[in-house]
């Protein structure tokens, strides 16, 4: 039953490779004059930003890395506010390498617009900016310097958390892992961050439009599985990851939205699946992968399933049908069989997804998070923009 659901896994990781519906005609593009390709490609991706898209792209504007050597794509996720008008405007702000403005009909999710993003990206590196969030002015200069000195393939910047906590790499255990793959990667699974563009156009997965919760998690999987340097910039605070106080009201963020358990668990197929890709090709990338899925294992039943479980609140419906679909993910791909290799927490978590009373999946969740209070808001998880 496993194997053949890793093979379906793996049969929709390579779907996403096929070509994808087009999108609507460009609103607005314009090329300024430079002496080649733009440093960087900044993409953003927008829905009902109107509130909010100014303090983006100024951010950007603001870079000490300077608006001439950035690209800006802003693609819209069918807004039916004033995002659209606001962004298009803001092009006379600065000297731009170039500045585009596109929008497509409402998907739910930023995955269209972060394909597209990389599809008509010019510059040597991209960096994926959700329009609710900013950067600080050092951020592009800095991890440009990190990414060119380090020769890495991936950038993490310092991501600091306004009303949440914030997704940073944590430290290796044994200081001599800190520059090889760690679990640490994985407490920071957030997609926004400087890649190389090549390295991105190479990697054997997309984001896939289907998945309307933590799109981001499949693809950074297989960005930490395939990249050979990650650099760190720990010293500069480069990314600010918000979220709104609870007396806003907000458009719908889908992460914390009613989803259906197995809806809300499905991304885990694609994770699993690129594992599975990688773990059939043998040598360093069948190691790496191997390593990842134990500690992916980790970080999901001691982090990501309790704070999902958490965030059902009172209805004992939703809580076990929540914990009964992860223990199907469980058995499917690895966690029952190599249950030696979870720590105390996440085993603790394992052992009652087949509880059918919610109060025992709950106080499992709590044991787990080791806290007796409710889960914090974004405590690390990829979160969605639409």
């Amino acid at each position: 039953m496993a194997e053949s659901a890793v093979r379906r896994a793996a049969s929709r990781t390579r779907k996403l490779l096929m070509p994808r519906t087009p999108l609507l005609p460009v609103q607005r593009r314009s090329v300024r004059p430079s002496s080649g390709a733009p440093l960087v490609t900044v993409g953003i991706t927008t829905h009902q930003d109107a509130e909010r898209i100014i303090r983006c792209l100024t951010s950007v504007a603001e870079q000490t890395l300077g608006a001439q050597h950035i690209e800006v794509l802003v693609v819209d996720d069918g807004s039916t506010d004033q995002t659209v008008r606001l962004a298009t405007n803001f092009e006379q702000r600065a000297d731009w390498a170039a500045y585009a403005v596109r929008r497509h009909r409402n998907t739910g999710s930023p995955s269209k617009g972060r394909n597209t993003i990389l599809d008509e990206a010019r510059g040597e590196y991209v960096f994926f900016l959700d329009a609710d969030d900013y950067l600080g002015p050092q951020a592009l200069e800095a991890m440009t310097e990190a990414g060119h000195r380090q020769r890495a393939e991936v950038i993490v910047g310092r991501y600091v958390g306004v009303n949440r906590s914030a997704p940073n790499v944590l430290p290796p255990k044994n200081p001599k892992d800190a520059g090889d793959y760690h679990a640490g990667w994985l407490n920071s699974l957030h997609v926004q961050k400087l890649f190389r563009t090549e390295f991105l156009r190479r990697l054997p997965y997309r984001f896939n439009e289907s998945l309307i919760y933590a799109s981001d998690h499949p693809f950074m999987v297989s960005a930490f599985l395939h990249a050979t340097t990650v650099a760190l910039v720990e010293d500069v605070d480069c990314y600010f990851i918000t979220l709104d106080p609870p007396e806003v009201q907000p458009r719908v963020n889908v992460s914390r939205a009613d989803i259906p358990a197995v809806q809300q668990l499905r991304f885990l197929h694609d994770c699993f699946g690129l594992m599975a890709l990688a773990r059939g090709q043998n040598g360093e990338l069948a190691k790496r992968a191997g390593r990842m899925r134990a500690d992916y294992w980790n970080r999901l039943l001691k982090l990501h399933i309790p704070v999902l479980i958490l965030r059902k609140g009172e209805d004992d419906d939703a809580v076990v049908k929540l914990a009964h679909q992860a223990q199907v993910m469980a058995e499917l791909y690895g966690a029952v069989t190599s249950r030696t290799r979870l720590v105390p927490e996440a085993q603790i978590m394992l052992e009652a997804l087949t509880a059918e009373a919610a109060d025992a999946v709950r106080a499992a969740a709590h044991r787990a998070r080791g806290s007796s209070a409710a889960a914090p808001e974004g405590a690390g998880l990829g979160t969605e923009s639409t």
